[in-house]
């Protein structure tokens, strides 16, 4: 009997939080998953040689991290994290106890007894002076603490539980240097092993399909952007800086949000990308029947414009991403390889996701349920866990006459562009494209360069997703801001003024919007922080 082959995809990305201009970080995720899963994802499978996997690291965030490891990062929030406390300011104090306690108290402030006994102080009392500077100190190491990896947490600290020195802090971000330091070389290292693959995505995350056509999958959106040469940029960019830091060209790309089309498929093979992965319900809006009966059509690659394309298993990528965190590690492993033992023999089938987002909603970040679905795949004869690459030179690939454009939120573009808040973050970026074309001849070109570097991070999907009603957060007024300071920036250095309602926010009422669980919003030192 033929093995099932099972693929998993994580995908590792966080918006480009840096300002250009200031030179400093408006957001800290970057630095505090890179504490946690960035490094921890790759590592926990020196574990799991044979368990093979792939890892799609978006190049903006490789960069971002790449500053952190150098110690060049100018990020408030991570500087307050250890910032003595007796030089801290009023306001300072207040925004320690503030913002200093993630959002899943369930499994990171809850399994530690000082942290959980500061939080709910933080919650019954008005008066912040309350806090000593014992307290205060104690909320800065147990913030760091708990967005460290599981496996790296200093055992002497987790085992002190309160009553931290600033000697303590000084060690503490030592090692937390130590880790960001280590996470790019880690995913080299276990790429060189042959454990992992390394895949990527358009540069600045980016949905191509909207960059070459807006109205490729409704005609009715209401602003016309079509800037092929960009979407090409931010392929071609990607490529050649994965290939710069890991030594090999990526064989393989999930497209921002799995957003794919027939011109996405024909980019990318041009640009030298072998395949590509995207949602299952792209492969039904492309004809292929996956009703009842016919589920295992989904479970083999297809070929489409010199591409062979994967189609993910929406089903288990999400039992992963929003479910198996509820049950015991044991019990959702189990689950999820019964499934997959139950697949027909030979089928090959992909789970990909959020590579860091879930595990924040896992006991002990998810590590006790990966240890044991990855030891129930390693010691189970029928299953064979292989990276996209290894999958695609075993399983013939089925032609396709037609990839459907959409992406892995409902097979199609809504969230990016179904808004009129989307419609106007769209026209920010075309009237700054069209400003920035007109000057290409008459600023410097070092200027001109970076002013492109903005417009390129402006097409980012991460801003788009925030605006319309679709989704929001907390983090709303940070995401508009830091969206329209990326345009003005592109005004700045082509040395014009910035066009007058810039200073508006895109993000009006919050009627009618689904609240998600996001992180809250960090410092804000200045405006843009």
């Amino acid at each position: 009997m033929q093995r099932v082959l099972v693929s998993f995809l994580w995908h590792m990305h966080q918006p480009f939080y840096k300002d250009l201009v200031r030179q400093s970080y408006v957001m800290p995720w970057a630095y505090l998953h890179g504490t946690k899963d960035y490094f921890g994802m790759p590592a926990l499978l020196e574990e799991f040689p044979q368990v093979h996997q792939t890892f799609n690291l978006v190049p903006s965030l490789v960069v971002q991290l790449e500053e952190y490891a150098r110690g060049e990062a100018r990020d408030a929030l991570l500087e307050l994290a250890f910032k003595p406390v007796d030089q801290l300011t009023a306001e300072e104090r207040s925004l320690v106890i503030e913002r200093f306690f993630p959002v899943p108290v369930r499994t990171m402030i809850q399994p530690f007894p000082r942290y959980f006994e500061l939080y709910e102080r933080r919650n019954n009392t008005s008066r912040h002076h309350a806090f000593s500077d014992q307290d205060i100190r104690d909320i800065q190491v147990w913030w760091t603490l708990a967005w460290m990896d599981h496996d790296r947490r200093p055992k002497d600290m987790v085992e002190k539980r309160r009553d931290f020195s600033e000697s303590d802090k000084v060690s503490l971000r030592r090692r937390v240097e130590q880790i960001i330091q280590s996470i790019i070389p880690e995913y080299r290292r276990m790429q060189d092993r042959g454990i992992i693959e390394s895949s990527t995505t358009p540069f600045y995350h980016p949905i191509l399909p909207i960059l070459i056509d807006s109205r490729v999958d409704d005609g009715n959106v209401p602003v016309a952007v079509q800037f092929p040469y960009d979407a090409r940029e931010q392929l071609s960019r990607s490529l050649t800086f994965m290939r710069d830091r890991f030594g090999v060209t990526p064989q393989g790309l999930w497209p921002s949000e799995g957003s794919v089309s027939n011109d996405v498929a024909l980019l990318a093979s041009s640009v030298g990308f072998r395949w590509m992965a995207t949602d299952e319900g792209i492969l039904s809006k492309s004809g292929v029947d996956l009703s009842w009966g016919n589920r295992s059509r989904l479970y083999q690659p297809y070929r489409r414009n010199g591409m062979t394309v994967f189609f993910r298993d929406r089903t288990l990528s999400d039992l992963i991403g929003f479910q198996y965190m509820n049950a015991p590690a044991t019990e959702s492993a189990r689950d999820l390889i019964r499934r997959l033992k139950e697949l027909p023999g030979g089928s090959h089938v992909t789970i990909a996701l959020d590579g860091e987002n879930p595990w924040d909603y896992y006991p002990n970040s998810g590590r006790d349920f990966l240890r044991r679905l990855f030891e129930g795949i390693k010691n189970d004869s029928s299953l064979q866990a292989v990276t996209l690459s290894e999958a695609m030179d075993r399983r013939p690939a089925e032609k396709i006459d037609w990839l459907a454009p959409g992406s892995w939120a409902n097979a199609n573009f809504q969230i990016w562009i179904g808004h009129p808040e989307d419609h106007q973050a769209w026209r920010w970026i075309v009237r700054a494209r069209e400003a920035l074309m007109q000057r290409k001849d008459d600023v410097p070109e070092v200027d001109w360069n970076l002013a492109y570097e903005e417009l390129l991070i402006a097409e980012g999907s991460d801003w788009m997703w925030w605006f319309g009603n679709d989704f929001s957060s907390d983090s709303d007024a940070i995401f508009d801001s830091l969206f329209r300071q990326h345009i003005k920036n592109i005004y700045h250095f082509i040395g014009l003024p910035e066009p007058e309602g810039l200073d508006e926010p895109i993000k009006k009422s919050l009627e009618g919007r689904k609240m998600v669980m996001a992180p809250p919003p960090p410092l804000q030192m200045t405006k843009d922080q």
